[in-house]
């Protein structure tokens, strides 16, 4: 067993900071908010089709050509509709980007809406949210509402991803095949 790790072949670029040059005013005046990525899509209901025709494939794979009558569904004819079907999945998503927001602003938020007589924390929360979408514009708290009406499950990752961005120390993952690269997998 090799003691190597996935890093071992990584370099660190980061420049080699001179206190005597450095500038931690402009460091700090080209700091960001966290902004996280979430993707949403329209037709969920499309999942329906897309179980109802992995069975029918299922099915039409398990029968010979031969044996298989006039009116049997091909498996290059159900693969087609299962085509078409994740080509109208694609067409329906939106991506959304959220900014992160500090304890302060957040608080911000909920007092204003305590005073309007908004003490109701899904409200609040959904309130909170529509601060921070920066992307697209207009995702306003009554149309989160009635996406959450449709779609909750779609309403509560965008939470969760406001969550992240609002608490999570920034760190970016980015997935690197080492297949791609012509390396081998390692055991871990």
């Amino acid at each position: 067993m090799s003691n190597s790790t996935d890093t071992d072949s990584v370099t660190d670029e980061s420049p080699e900071l001179d206190p005597a040059t450095f500038d931690l005013d402009a460091w700090i005046g080209g700091a960001t908010a966290t902004v996280r990525s979430v993707t949403l899509y329209q037709r969920p209901d499309l999942i329906a089709e897309v179980d109802r025709l992995k069975e029918e494939l299922r099915i039409a794979e398990s029968i010979a050509a031969e044996d298989r009558s006039m009116g049997d569904p091909s498996p290059e004819g159900i693969r087609g509709q299962m085509t078409d079907i994740a080509r109208q999945w694609e067409s329906s998503r939106l991506t959304v980007k959220i900014e992160g927001r500090s304890d302060e602003a957040r608080e911000k938020i909920a007092k204003r809406l305590k005073k309007q007589g908004v003490t109701d924390e899904a409200t609040v929360a959904l309130h909170q949210l529509a601060d921070a979408i920066i992307e697209p514009k207009g995702l306003t708290p009554e149309k989160l509402r009635k996406l959450q009406d449709v779609s909750e499950p779609q309403v509560k990752l965008l939470l969760v991803s406001y969550a992240y961005a609002c608490g999570q120390p920034p760190r970016v993952d980015i997935p690197f095949s080492n297949d791609s690269s012509g390396g081998r997998k390692r055991d871990r």
